[in-house]
């Protein structure tokens, strides 16, 4: 099984997730996932990810890490999330 982490500066879930706790959450669906990471440039880059149903995503937000059960199936550059479109 592969796994991701990634440092990130912001973290959006889609619709399909549920939250345990304030670390854990469990896809309740094949469930997507966008990951923004911003390199040492300033240059913010969003990953995309998706998820199986039951898969559990962690979050430590006092690291800034999030480890997922899954690879990239998209990488762009600037910020692609709901937030970001602001």
């Amino acid at each position: 099984m592969t796994h991701t982490v990634l440092q990130f500066t912001l973290v959006e879930f889609d619709e399909h997730w549920t939250r345990a706790g304030s670390v854990l959450y469990t896809a309740t669906d094949k469930a997507q996932l966008a990951v923004i990471v911003e390199g040492i440039t300033g240059i913010k880059e969003t990953y995309l990810f998706e998820v199986e149903r039951g898969e559990v995503v962690l979050v430590s937000w006092d690291a800034n890490l999030v480890y997922i059960p899954a690879r990239c199936t998209k990488k762009e550059t600037g910020d692609k999330t709901v937030y970001g479109r602001g």
